[in-house]
């Protein structure tokens, strides 16, 4: 079992290490690999602009954390950045490990990081996976489209927007490796 719940400030450098781990898992084969394998360098300095960023904004991640206390998902949400955004919410991020993909951990923590408000999202373009995950949360491309810095080989990324839904209250729990999530 996993357990969701809002990032502890002393987590921020393994919650950090974590999405990075799901960058790799994701990214592979999309992105430079040293690119990849250079995502821990300065880990520290990052995490301490987290912490402060958490501060100033007032909204912090939630993490699930398995049965042995390691971090094995991130997911953040909060007010909608750029001029004229579809929604008042973004889902920043969200990341899961690959042993968890498909058990509905995914979906649990984006339930947290935004429970069911109008929001967007941005994919990155040609990441099937991750495009048919947020189309089952109520996600739909809206035609949208920019083009990643330089790090990203030039690759783009999409919009995706929902309307308000209705969800089940966040789940404090999610299903370990190799089975499904069901309700608590």
């Amino acid at each position: 079992m996993a357990t969701i719940r809002p990032l502890r400030s002393e987590e921020t450098e393994a919650a950090l290490r974590m999405k990075n781990q799901g960058w790799r898992q994701a990214y592979r084969g999309k992105v430079r690999e040293e690119i990849l394998d250079d995502l821990d360098d300065g880990i520290e300095a990052i995490a301490e602009a987290w912490r402060q960023g958490f501060d100033e904004s007032g909204s912090v991640p939630f993490v699930a954390v398995d049965d042995d206390g390691a971090i094995v998902g991130i997911a953040a949400g909060g007010e909608a950045r750029g001029d004229n955004p579809p929604a008042a919410v973004e889902l920043f991020m969200l990341y899961v490990l690959e042993e968890y993909y498909g058990t509905g951990l995914g979906r649990a923590l984006a339930d947290a990081a935004i429970g069911g408000a109008a929001a967007c999202v941005w994919v990155l373009e040609g990441n099937e996976r991750a495009t048919a995950f947020y189309r089952k949360l109520g996600f739909v491309p809206d035609g949208e489209r920019e083009q990643l810095s330089e790090r990203w080989n030039g690759l783009h990324e999409i919009r995706m927007v929902r309307t308000a839904c209705a969800v089940d209250p966040p789940r404090i729990s999610a299903a370990a490796p190799g089975s499904q999530l069901t309700g608590e």
